[in-house]
């Protein structure tokens, strides 16, 4: 009797990490592309939490809750993606490096951590960047103009297909100025994020 192969169920997890402020169509577009790619199964959205390097113009709570409603708007009943407040509730650390060692104590998942090729020259200052060289996989959406071939020498990446802007170049800066100044974002922004900033009067 010979023995049976022990198949694996390993769930590849496309982790997009972000500020976030405020979730606009350019994520989702990112999500949309992710999901396409057959790179991955599922996706998981991670709002940041409060961090010391970088401040944000919303709270972590808001931003959570905008990531939340916009998933949900757009992406209703697809098992595929998810929000998660691990960051935005303390629970792990702000870097990606905190995220890479929360993975490695989930042994059914495995994580592919989602960067924009324009930041890829910024990883060597990442936190605890030599240990996220090591342990760290990393997808990186193609951007017009950005090159980062250089940069990424030594860590693995793997490119996806461009596709092309679809809201990719969407600024959140600029946004949040458009909506201080009262202007129309409707096609910039899913209508329930909108809805929530201008409830809050978060800018």
């Amino acid at each position: 009797m010979t023995d049976k192969p022990i198949l694996s169920c390993v769930e590849k997890v496309a982790v997009l990490g972000g500020a976030f402020d405020p979730f606009h169509n350019g994520h989702i577009a990112a999500i949309r592309h992710l999901l396409r790619s057959g790179k991955i199964d599922t996706v998981l959205v991670v709002p940041s939490g409060d961090r010391p390097d970088k401040p944000t113009v919303s709270s972590a709570l808001d931003r959570l809750e905008m990531a939340r409603r916009g998933v949900r708007a757009e992406f209703a009943g697809d098992p595929r993606v998810e929000v998660s407040d691990i960051q935005v509730s303390g629970q792990v650390g702000y870097g990606t490096i905190d995220l890479v060692r929360y993975f490695e104590t989930l042994s059914s998942k495995e994580p592919y951590f989602v960067i924009g090729q324009e930041l890829l020259q910024d990883l060597p200052a990442w936190k605890e960047s030599a240990e996220l060289q090591k342990r760290a996989r990393f997808l990186v959406l193609r951007r017009p103009g950005a090159d980062g071939a250089e940069e990424a020498r030594g860590w693995n990446v793997t490119y996806l297909e461009p596709f092309g802007t679809c809201g990719v170049e969407l600024s959140s800066t600029e946004l949040r100025e458009r909506l201080r100044a009262g202007s129309a974002c409707d096609e910039s922004m899913p209508k329930a994020v909108l809805a929530y900033c201008l409830e809050r009067k978060l800018y």
